[in-house]
């Protein structure tokens, strides 16, 4: 029995179907594309081949950032950034913090030989993308902010956040009997009996998982554009330096007296045994300067569910510490904050967590799909409604296929060094495409691009199996296997749709 009355239970009824209706087009594609970011460094190796990937910075980088550094105007070390790219390659990334725009000298060296192999400078608003990481921008662009001019597809993406927030909330209203849902025996789903069956089978296991991906959504969606302007305000009268002061502490004050910089070598080998990760990035103030700053990042180590940043005197070698998030010290907020990113890309936990977190994430797509179904099928007499329902039947099936035909065009404009205009016109192509195809040859088209993209993407210079397994480079053929396997279970669903058409024609009575 419900413990809401009949009138309450109606109008939560109506704000669960609208709130999943309004806005569940663009809910679906962020949850599905999101689905698929979970593996957004892999897919970043797999579309690069880049089968010299190495997660960690190495052990000796100092040499050759020493002899990139003297190649660049020292107005641009107010901040140095040194990270490994998915290809392999190291940058480095000097940059002026004064004016704004800032200023940048990038420089991207190959540890094999060497040798640099990309130079760029000017404004950072102008900074040219990798083009070997279109693919993989593109991708979480679609899904961080749809693919919309910041700050507008942030702010609409923690909208869809809090949407999903007041489905699941109350969907659990709505299905008190929270246990009995989770385990009924779906029917058959060609029936709406079954469909609904599916959805509130779907939708009850994943009801923890919908509440943490809304709210950690929302919180990265409303936290730059409107948290820190509204804490701001009450707080600190509108004073935002003075609440960054508060939180993360008074600047030191800067000593431009030229000072040579300690060994990275042993700052990373000092962080390494400290911290016992993998050393991920590295970041410098002042570089060259009595006043420089080391700040080490280091990945989550196993176990743990967040990284940490050791920060170390960029002269002396000195260890200054662990740096927070919120304020100088350990403490709850700070922890919890700095769960936010791991629980809402399931990254903690390698490869295993990702591949719950996008399981996951496919489970809530098909929710917010087979809701927006299940409520256009109960108005199947508007024609309204129905209009609705083949635009939803082209977006579920459109979205897979327009992503495929994306990838499409980046694996065959790559080799001409430019898929970064290609890869978003692909999409746009695609959905066009979607829009004016039938499901049935629409589902046959996307298993089609699946089995076919892995070939492609070898016969464009990828590595091969063999080489992808001598060199370790594992994201390769792990991307590979997810979309064949991904491509077998739609031809195995294309056979089934159509053996249940030709006996439904079968058994129809003659006229």
């Amino acid at each position: 029995m419900s413990f809401l009355s009949q009138a309450k239970t109606k109008r939560l009824l109506s704000v669960h179907g609208w709130s999943g209706t309004v806005l569940g087009l663009l809910l679906y594609i962020c949850l599905f594309t999101g689905a698929i970011v979970v593996f957004e460094d892999e897919i970043d190796i797999w579309a690069q081949g880049a089968i010299t990937h190495r997660d960690d910075l190495g052990i000796r980088i100092d040499n050759d950032f020493r002899k990139a550094a003297r190649t660049v105007n020292p107005s641009y070390y107010d901040e140095v950034l040194i990270f490994r790219q998915s290809d392999g390659q190291m940058q480095y990334r000097f940059q002026s913090l004064q004016p704004e725009p800032r200023q940048i000298t990038r420089i991207v060296l190959d540890p094999a030989t060497n040798k640099i192999t990309d130079r760029w400078q000017g404004a950072s608003t102008e900074q040219p993308p990798t083009p070997g990481a279109a693919l993989r921008n593109f991708w979480v662009d679609l899904h961080v902010q749809l693919y919309l001019p910041n700050p507008y597809g942030l702010i609409l993406v923690g909208v869809l956040g809090l949407m999903m927030m007041a489905a699941a909330i109350s969907g659990i209203l709505i299905h008190s009997h929270v246990v009995r849902d989770a385990f009924v025996a779906a029917r058959n789903p060609a029936r709406l009996v079954g469909a609904r069956d599916l959805h509130v089978l779907a939708g009850t296991w994943g009801l923890p998982f919908a509440f943490i991906l809304a709210f950690t959504g929302a919180f990265f969606g409303f936290v730059g554009n409107f948290g820190v302007p509204v804490m701001a305000t009450a707080a600190f009268g509108g004073d935002q330096q003075r609440m960054i002061e508060t939180l993360l502490g008074t600047p030191d004050k800067i000593d431009p007296t030229v000072a040579p910089m300690a060994s990275l070598d042993y700052v990373l080998a000092d962080a390494r045994k400290r911290s016992g990760g993998t050393l991920s990035s590295i970041q410098i103030q002042n570089y060259n300067s009595v006043s420089s700053r080391i700040a080490v990042r280091v990945a989550a180590a196993p176990g743990q569910l967040s990284g940490s940043t050791l920060e170390f005197d960029g002269v002396t070698r000195a260890h200054l510490g662990e740096s927070h998030l919120v304020g100088q010290v350990p403490s709850v907020g700070n922890s919890l904050l700095g769960l936010m990113g791991p629980l809402h890309f399931g990254n903690f936990a390698g490869v295993a967590s990702k591949l719950v977190w996008t399981g996951m994430g496919l489970a809530m797509a098909f929710v917010t799909a087979s809701g927006l179904l299940l409520w256009t099928k109960r108005r199947q007499d508007n024609p309204t409604w129905q209009r609705f329902r083949r635009w939803i039947m082209g977006v579920i099936w459109g979205l897979p296929f327009a992503m495929l035909v994306s990838a499409l065009a980046f694996f065959l404009t790559l080799p001409a060094g430019d898929p970064d205009w290609w890869t978003p016109a692909g999409f746009l192509l695609g959905a066009l495409t979607a829009l004016r195809m039938g499901v049935p040859r629409l589902r046959l088209a996307t298993c089609a691009l699946c089995l076919a993209l892995p070939l492609v993407r070898h016969l464009t210079g990828g590595a091969s199996w063999s080489e992808a397994l001598i060199a370790g480079a594992w994201p390769v053929l792990l991307i590979d296997l997810l979309f064949l396997i991904a491509g077998l279970v739609l031809l195995r669903q294309h056979k089934q749709h159509s053996q249940q058409n030709l006996r439904t024609m079968i058994q129809e009575p003659a006229e």
